[in-house]
């Protein structure tokens, strides 16, 4: 009975470790395979995602220019000026 205890005390301290290792190399190589995945995209998707930017670039230039405008309107507001009155636009703008 103690030669089985010994065995058996002797498998574990070789299983445990080898265990461990392999659940280690296991999710490394599964993060691995996410990661490929992720940053394998197709053409299809790298277009879509072009559209969405372009399209949010279109937002962002209205809600400046909508900004812009707010700006100027609002202290001549402030101060009784007649909406004859109002700053016109500035014709700078900011390059792309």
């Amino acid at each position: 009975m103690n030669e089985f205890v010994s065995l058996f005390g002797v498998m574990m301290a070789i299983l445990i470790p080898v265990g461990i290792a392999g659940g280690i190399v296991a999710l490394i190589t599964s993060f691995a395979k996410r990661r490929r995945i992720a940053s394998s995209g197709s053409s299809e998707d790298l277009a879509a995602v072009l559209e969405t930017l372009d399209r949010m670039d279109l937002r962002l230039q209205q809600v400046e220019e909508r900004v812009d405008f707010i700006e100027r309107v609002l202290p001549a507001l402030r101060e009784g000026k007649p909406l004859t009155e109002l700053p016109a636009r500035s014709v700078e703008r900011t390059p792309r």
